[in-house]
């Protein structure tokens, strides 16, 4: 596999796809040109030209599985494959779902980064709070 391209998005080859379909082309057809024209997809030939020849889905999609992006996209287009419906509604209605997954988890991870920082934050600004504010104060309420 190139890794010198990188990772194209898998809700933008969805939202492409579905395009794609809306036009009349069939998955085959479809997944031949994201893989000749996006980065990152070339694979998508490779399984385009498998499932043209009757391969069965699993088998078509083995080597294009090893890159995080393209499992991702093979088990959004199964369905479609399976029903042999192209359905273009139901790939934009996926390509909604990965784009709210991704933020839904962009969203939790800077929650647990903000409660990671509180306690650092607090072990620096403590010792200074002590040393500017409170020694000052309790040095000066001393007599003589």
């Amino acid at each position: 596999m190139n890794t010198n391209h990188t990772a194209t998005d898998p809700a933008l080859v969805l939202d492409i796809l579905a395009q794609l379909f809306a036009s009349g082309s069939s998955l085959a057809n479809g997944l031949a040109a994201v893989g000749h024209h996006l980065p990152g997809c070339q694979p998508l030939t490779s399984v385009a030209n498998q499932l043209l020849l009757g391969v069965s889905w699993d088998e078509a999609w083995e080597q294009a599985r090893e890159a995080r992006h393209l499992d991702q996209l093979a088990n959004e287009l199964q369905f479609v494959h399976t029903s042999a419906v192209p359905s273009a509604h139901m790939l934009t209605t996926a390509a909604t779902a990965l784009r709210a997954n991704r933020k839904r988890l962009a969203e939790q991870l800077a929650q647990e980064l903000a409660i990671r920082l509180v306690l650092p934050t607090g072990i620096c600004m403590l010792p200074s709070f002590i040393l500017l504010g409170i020694v000052p104060m309790v040095l000066a309420l001393l007599p003589g």
